[in-house]
This record gives structure tokens, sequence and C-alpha cells, in this order.
């Protein structure tokens, strides 16, 4: 034990002494000017890393609702609320099919849906199935679906944007039953679950195809844009997704459910600008970290040149130096981490109630994060030790 503590003694605390520590924190004003700017770097970072979870997470808010093995969607398939419709008949021809238990019907939409405080039409994202042939795996949805055979009932989702619908929510809770209009069509909110807001849709509702119709009856009631197949039990998914697409026309697509979410987090995040937004913030707070740093050591070393050049001609080896620079470098790290990690909770706190978006700090985010603060000063610190070659007491004295 006593080896082990002399080696840990002789890396971090060279002489024996907190000897990297008292040079940070000799000069009081610029320790805790070093401190603020790598805090704000890792700041930056954990907060573009909480933006970039919580958009992986919010995008797959419906598909997380929704029951099945294997989905049947459009072969122009874009997004969950950007797709081609196919037709329903397709599905009718699975029933009975080897491995197939069930199969369900999914439509989406937008609508328009008059917001309750302010009488002004909001786009609101509609998803409308059989109440008899339930897509849903929620309990909130499925208990309450049988309200849905009203075709001027709807369900009303909790957590969407309270400003842009009113506050439905907070008025079902009162009074049981909230009235509306969607495409100027009168709608009845009998219940509410909770999904969430993902980037396509501050808000949703769920209706019978039945009552799609009425609201908007350019549409076929032929057409879906889901089929969600239940297998039976013991089935191999790859398998019968491979029958039922050598079955079905090229026209449409089976893939499985860990597929569906996979398509859609890849959307947003290569084919939008959300992903390179969330990198570049990332890049950004590393390089911002990473300039605070290499100054506060640079400094620290062109300040005490003079010293370090009599240790090296007392015999002390570039390495010892290479690992003081070290030492103060991971000092800074360690001392800054945890206020970031306060502060960005409660930015992830504000922007959880303002844009209701899924952010929070999860030990993974946090550790990856870490990981790249400490590449950070560890980089800056070997970029500022390259001025200790230079320490040579003949030249300076």
């Amino acid at each position: 034990m006593s080896r082990l503590h002399l080696c840990l003694s002789n890396m971090f605390a060279p002489l024996g002494i907190p000897l990297a520590w008292r040079q940070l924190s000799r000069d009081r004003m610029r320790f805790m000017t070093a401190i603020g700017g790598v805090t704000f770097g890792v700041v930056l970072m954990l907060y573009q890393m909480g933006l970039y979870t919580a958009s992986l997470r919010m995008v797959v808010f419906p598909h997380s609702t929704l029951k099945g093995d294997l989905v049947i969607i459009s072969q122009n398939y874009e997004y969950f609320y950007q797709n081609r419709f196919f037709s329903r008949r397709l599905l009718y021809q699975l029933q009975g099919f080897p491995g197939v238990d069930s199969i369900a019907p999914l439509q989406v939409n937008y609508l328009r849906w008059k917001n309750t405080t302010t009488g002004v039409n909001m786009t609101i994202a509609v998803l409308a199935c059989n109440p008899s042939q339930n897509p849903f795996v929620h309990p909130e949805i499925t208990e309450q679906l049988h309200l849905l055979k009203n075709s001027e009932n709807v369900l009303f989702d909790r957590k969407s944007a309270r400003a842009d619908f009113g506050k439905v929510g907070d008025a079902f809770d009162r009074q049981g039953e909230v009235i509306s209009e969607v495409e100027h069509s009168r709608v009845k909110v009998k219940g509410l679950f909770s999904m969430g807001q993902t980037l396509a849709a501050t808000g949703h509702i769920i209706t019978s195809d039945e009552a799609l119709g009425r609201y908007y009856p350019q549409r076929s009631s032929n057409m879906i844009n889901f089929g969600l197949v239940t297998l039976s039990a013991g089935a191999d998914p790859e398998e019968v997704r491979q029958r039922l697409s050598a079955f079905l026309p090229p026209d449409v697509r089976v893939i499985t459910r860990e597929e569906f979410r996979n398509e859609e987090q890849n959307y947003w995040l290569t084919r939008t600008a959300i992903g390179f937004i969330c990198i570049a913030g990332m890049v950004v707070g590393m390089f911002v970290g990473a300039i605070v740093v290499y100054q506060i050591l640079y400094t620290d070393v062109t300040d005490h040149l003079r010293e370090y050049a009599t240790l090296k001609a007392l015999g002390i080896t570039d390495w010892f130096l290479f690992r003081l620079i070290m030492t103060e470098a991971l000092i800074l790290l360690l001392t800054s981490f945890f206020p970031s990690t306060m502060i960005a909770s409660v930015m992830f706190h504000i922007t959880r109630e303002g844009a209701g978006m899924p952010t929070r700090l999860a030990l993974t985010e946090l550790l990856i994060v870490f990981c790249m603060a400490a590449v950070m000063c560890v980089v800056s610190g070997f970029l500022a030790t390259r001025k200790l070659k230079t320490a040579d007491p003949a030249d300076i004295f």
C-alpha cells in the first residue's frame, strides 16, 4: 500500500507536496478565471450533448406508443409525419399469414386545432386508428380507445405545448371534458395521455379513422400510413419479414421495430441540421476550453521559467516538469467539472419546461463529456509544455 501511495504521490504531486495546486492557486484571480473559462467550455459540451441525446429520444416518442414486431411502410417513407400512403387492402391479405398474429392500420396527418384559450388555429399531429384494431401499446391509450367509437371524441396529449393549443390538460382535470374544434369540426376531449412533443409536432391527438375522414374528407379512408404487424409467439421476426417482403408489392417495405426507430433517428440527425449543430457546439466548447487551459498553463510556464531552469540544472528531468503541468491541467478539469454539471442541470430543467425536450444528465453522457474535457486539458497541457524545452539555465542566467 505504501508503494502505491508513493507511486501516486510521485505522479500527481511531485516532490511529495501538492506543487501543482500551489502553482495554480498562487494567483487566485487567474485561477478563478481559468475555472470560469473551463466551466464555460464544459457546460457548452454538456448542453449540446444533452440536446443531441434528447433529440434522439423525442423523435421516437410516437414509435414508443405503438405495438407490433414488424412495420409496413411506403417505399417512399421519409419520417414519421411525412410519408406516402398505401392501400389498407394490403393488410387484409396478411390475415392468417403464417407467423402473423394480428395487424393494425394507422393513419397520420396534420390538421388545424382551435386553441381553447385564444381561438387561433394551430397545426396539430393526428394519429387515427380503428378502435377495434388497436395499434397502441401505451396503457393510457389502450384503456381509453373505446371512447373513440364516438367519432366526436378525441384523446389529447397532455405534454403538448400549452401555449399553442390552450391549457387543455388543466381544463380537462377540472371539467372532465374539453370542447374545441379540428378543421372547424366540433370535438370533445374525452381523455388524456402522455407522449410528448417531437421535433416535427408540438402537439398530438388520437382519433378514430372515421373521425379523420370527417375532418379531412379529401383523404381516402382506404389509404393508411403504417401497418403494424404483431407476430405469433415463437415466430422469427427476420424470417417473417423476408416472407412478407416477398409477398407484398414493391411499393411498400417491411421493417422491424428497431429499424423503424433507427430510420427516424437517422433522418433527423443526418438529413437535417440538428446533428451537425449539436456536434459543432461540442467542438466549439472543446476549443474554448482548450484555449483557456492553454493560456493559463502557458502563462504559468512563462512566469516560472527561471525556476524550472534551475530545477533542470539541479537534475530534474523534463518528464518531471511535464507531469507537473499535466497535473495542473487535470486540476483545472476536476475543479471545473462539478460546477459545470450543476449549471447544465439548471439549463436542462429550463429546456424541459420551456421547450418540452427530454434533456437530462445521464451517467453515460457525463462520462463522454468528461473524457472529451480530459482530452481537451491534456492536449492543452502538452502544447504548453513545449516552452519547457527552452528552459536552459545557461541562457536564462
